[in-house]
């Protein structure tokens, strides 16, 4: 149970959701969940202390779950937010939303014979849709109390499963399950009696192409009204890992919004290239707060905590650390957190990643104007002759893995130069980092720099200009090198926990080894045979491959819980 979770139940006529409503309305509330909404042809429940606000429209038949901020990051007044839920919701309506407001939210709609659903374009909220008896069920996840809701055709989706195996730690939207339908970030779903149809009113790369030919806007305005809004007035736990991202995130608050954090929290290791202390102190000297140092020796990883993991949409991999997540978990309960704020998607709204292919934009963005000092900068921070040839590999490279893409916001990137479609891509895997984890079943875990505004922001400038010089999230840097330590800004490294992941999955061997080799993947054939190898101390110290350890580990606990699940549904 998170503190995101929300289920909406939406009937064809009222008779066919009071009854769907009785079979559940027990086991729900002995779970600790309360009725939210309650309108003749519309019902919503969230666990008691969920802290997802939930707005019916003013006619019954539509409602707003979540956090919505107007242009100029102001939170929308009940009446407005009442109001959103009261138009049909169509694809040009659709279109009209995420151009005027942003947040984290679902926004529902229902007419007769069908619900539309709006995921806004951060994914910030999971959605999930299904039909059962005349009524169309809308959540943020899946838990257990959910069940007897389940379509009767939910299945396991093997081939999905095979995919899941064959990339293990990757985030992958479509779920291994079958009948039930996941909504994209920026997608507008329309779910009928025997149909559906889907349309993505928001992609990054829909984003890229309307704003050719138009000023970017100014990062640091946009990154300070994204954070200070999602942060609200509101106590956190923020994250403070020594990089860049989570320093921009505590400079872009306000100061009474820093007063109000309740642990600025570093987590360290022993090792020298994971110990990024000296910069995370020097952060909080510059803006005014003590550090919270977390020593780090060890890695959770057991049956139980992984079970506790599995109950979402899909492997948790956004769980990968365990340990980390549980301390984040317990520093929000124990401080009285809202929640916990984090850098994570810095890295790509920014462009952290050193390519070549920024060369390559240089070109198609300014045909005959390109810059040859931008060739001669990019081949000195990538290591490349400035040769022809050279780039022709990184252009061949680069279409050989676009192939391997496999998220909606990928289908289209017509007139989008390579860098800006790796941007891109990056983008769709760090919604990894919107979906569960430990710390969000105690308190919602907020990413600003992956909201609607930043990657907006980061998506309009230029990849060349992003990086100007030859510099990773140069733009970034520049924006606020007066209120970030110069020793930050002028950093030129980043952490490095490979070793320190190495010895902790390598103290858990014998654990992994039956656990993986034992399993339900196994059984399914689908455990390499390379398997063997890697789970060996050596090779996982001196070769690394624990992400891929690792991300077997959550796939092998998902498919366990979900197998478990399925048959208890089946008695």
């Amino acid at each position: 149970m998170g503190a995101d979770s929300v289920i909406i139940l939406l009937g064809d006529d009222p008779a066919a959701l009071a009854d769907v409503v009785a079979s559940v309305r027990r086991r729900l509330s002995r779970a600790g969940w309360s009725r939210r909404v309650d309108h003749p042809f519309i019902k919503g429940f969230s666990p008691t202390e969920a802290r997802l606000e939930i707005t019916p429209a003013f006619d019954g038949h539509g409602v707003l779950v979540g956090e919505v901020f107007d242009g100029a990051g102001r939170p929308l007044s009940s009446e407005a937010r009442r109001t959103l839920g009261c138009r049909r919701l169509d694809v040009g309506r659709a279109r009209d939303v995420v151009r005027s407001v942003w947040g984290r939210y679902l926004l529902i709609r229902r007419t007769t014979g069908d619900v539309a659903v709006l995921r806004d374009p951060s994914g910030a909220l999971d959605a999930v849709i299904w039909r059962r008896a005349g009524v169309t069920v809308v959540s943020t996840g899946t838990e257990t109390v959910l069940d007897p809701l389940l379509p009767d055709d939910v299945a396991i989706d093997w081939t999905g499963v095979a995919a899941l195996a064959a990339r293990p730690g990757e985030f992958r939207h479509a779920p291994a399950l079958h009948a039930v339908l996941p909504i994209a970030a920026g997608e507008l779903r329309i779910l009928g009696a025997g149909w559906t149809s889907r349309e993505q009113v928001w992609t990054p790369a829909m984003v890229y192409r309307e704003g050719r030919g138009r000023a970017a806007p100014p990062l640091r305005e946009t990154v300070e009204r994204a954070v200070r809004a999602s942060a609200g007035d509101r106590r956190w736990v923020a994250e403070i890992s020594g990089g860049l991202d989570s320093a921009i995130v505590a400079a872009a608050l306000d100061e009474g919004q820093r007063n109000r954090v309740t642990a600025w929290v570093n987590h360290y290791v022993d090792q020298p290239e994971g110990d990024e202390r000296a910069y995370a102190r020097a952060v909080g000297d510059r803006l005014g707060f003590t550090l919270t140092e977390v020593r780090r020796d060890a890695l959770l990883i057991d049956e139980a905590r992984l079970a506790r993991s599995a109950d979402g949409l899909r492997p948790a991999i956004n769980d990968l650390d365990l340990t980390y997540n549980d301390d984040i978990a317990e520093r929000i309960d124990v401080t009285g957190a809202w929640g916990s704020l984090t850098g994570q998607g810095g890295d790509a709204v920014f462009f952290q990643m050193p390519t070549p292919l920024i060369a390559i934009d240089e070109v198609w963005e300014r045909g005959l104007g390109a810059r040859p000092s931008v060739i001669h900068r990019t081949a000195r921070w990538t290591r490349r002759s400035v040769w022809p040839h050279a780039w022709w590999s990184a252009w061949r490279d680069h279409q050989r893995s676009r192939a391997t893409w496999d998220h909606p916001w990928l289908a289209d990137l017509r007139g989008v130069p390579p860098a800006k479609a790796l941007q891109i891509s990056a983008l769709a895997f760090c919604q990894t980092f919107q979906g569960p984890a430990g710390r969000s079943r105690r308190g919602p875990c907020v990413n600003p720099l992956l909201s609607q505004p930043v990657m907006e922001a980061g998506l309009a400038w230029p990849a060349v200009d992003l990086t100007r010089g030859g510099r990773d999230r140069a733009a970034a840097r520049a924006a606020f090198a007066d209120v970030l330590p110069a020793s930050l800004v002028a950093r030129r490294s980043k952490g490095e926990l490979g070793v320190f992941y190495g010895e902790a999955v390598s103290a858990r061997l014998d654990f992994l080894r039956d656990y993986l080799l034992g399993g339900a993947l196994a059984d399914a054939g689908l455990i390499r045979p390379e398997l063997d190898a890697l789970l060996r101390r050596e090779t996982l110290l001196w070769r690394g491959g624990f992400q891929k350890v690792l991300g077997l580990t959550l796939t092998e606990a998902w498919l366990r819980r979900w197998t478990e699940r399925l048959r208890h549904r089946q008695v």
